[in-house]
C-alpha cells in the first residue's frame, strides 16, 4: 500500500505492476478499493495499476467533502502525481461516474474510460428530491442503505462476495451521505458525460440485470463497446473476474486501434 496527499487529502492506494497504458481504478459508493483486487492482480502482470481508496474509505483520510467532482478531482490528481499520462480509468458503480466526470474535468489525464453496471440513465438523470444521503443522515447510520445493498446480489452470487456487502454498510454515515451529494446535479448531465466519454474508447460492462440502461447509452452514443456479464450481481468483477480481466484486456485492443487516440 502507498499514500499520497493530494488537494489536502491523505489518499491510500495500491500501485502495482509496470507497462501502459496504465489502469486506475475507482470503487464505488460506500466500497474500498478491494472491489478492484482480481483485476489488479491479473492485469498487474503486465500494467501499472492503480488502485485507490477514494476520501474516507479503506484506509484514505475521512476529510470531507466526499461528492464525486471532489473524488475525480483527487483521482486526476493522483494520475498527475503519479506521472501516469492518460490512463485508462475503470469505474464501478458510483466509481463510473466518477470516471465520467474526470474525463470532463481532465481530459489529458484520460487515455479512455470503462464504467461497471453504473447507474447512468434517463430515469437516473430526472430523479430529483430527497434521497438516499438525506435519510442516511437523518438515521445517523446505514440502515436506509439496507435494502439496497440486498438488491446487488443476484441468485447465484457466492456467499464470499455478499461478503463484501459487510463493506459497505460499515462506512461512516457522513462518508456515505457524503458520497451521494450532488449527484443529482451530476446526473442530470450524463447525457452529456456520456458523449464526451465516447469521444474516446468507451466502454460498459454490465451486470446481469444493469443498475443503469444499456440501451438509453447505446441512444446517447456512437461507438461505445458494451458487455453484459449474465447471471452476475452488481459486483460483476468479484462474481467473474476472469471475465472481467479478459474485457478489459480486449479494451486495451480498442485503445490501440482507435484512430481518435494514441497511448503515446
Amino acid at each position: 500500500m502507498a499514500e499520497l496527499t493530494v488537494n489536502g487529502a491523505t489518499l491510500s492506494f495500491d500501485d502495482t505492476g509496470t507497462g501502459g497504458p496504465a489502469f486506475v481504478f475507482v470503487h464505488g459508493f460506500a466500497c474500498d478499493r478491494q472491489a478492484w483486487a482480481p483485476q489488479v492482480a491479473d492485469l498487474g502482470r503486465d500494467h501499472r495499476c492503480i488502485n485507490v481508496d477514494l476520501r474516507g474509505r479503506g484506509t484514505s483520510a475521512a476529510l470531507p467533502p466526499f461528492d464525486v467532482v471532489t473524488a475525480a478531482d483527487d483521482v486526476a490528481a493522483l494520475i498527475s502525481e503519479l506521472g501516469l499520462g492518460p490512463a485508462v480509468v475503470v469505474g464501478h458503480s458510483l466509481g463510473g461516474v466518477v470516471a465520467l466526470v474526470l474525463n470532463e474535468r481532465h481530459p489529458d489525464l484520460v487515455l479512455g474510460t470503462v464504467i461497471g453496471d453504473s447507474p447512468v440513465s434517463r430515469a437516473m438523470a430526472e430523479t430529483r428530491g430527497p434521497g438516499l444521503p438525506e435519510r442516511i443522515r437523518e438515521a445517523g447510520t446505514m440502515e436506509p442503505a439496507a435494502r439496497m445493498v440486498e438488491r446487488f446480489w443476484a441468485e447465484d452470487t457466492p456467499p464470499d462476495v455478499r461478503a463484501y456487502g459487510e463493506v459497505l454498510m460499515s462506512c461512516p454515515p457522513d462518508v456515505a451521505a457524503g458520497m451521494l451529494d450532488g449527484f443529482p446535479e451530476v446526473a442530470a448531465r450524463f447525457g452529456e458525460l456520456v458523449r464526451l466519454a465516447d469521444r474516446k474508447p468507451f466502454m460498459a460492462i454490465w451486470s446481469g440485470a444493469p443498475l443503469g440502461d444499456p440501451a438509453w447509452l447505446r441512444d446517447q452514443t456512437m461507438f461505445v463497446r458494451q458487455e453484459p456479464v449474465p447471471g452476475t450481481g452488481h459486483f460483476f468483477q468479484l462474481e467473474q473476474p476472469a471475465i472481467t480481466n479478459a474485457l478489459l484486456r480486449a479494451f486495451l485492443d480498442d485503445v490501440a486501434n482507435d484512430p481518435r487516440v494514441s497511448p503515446d
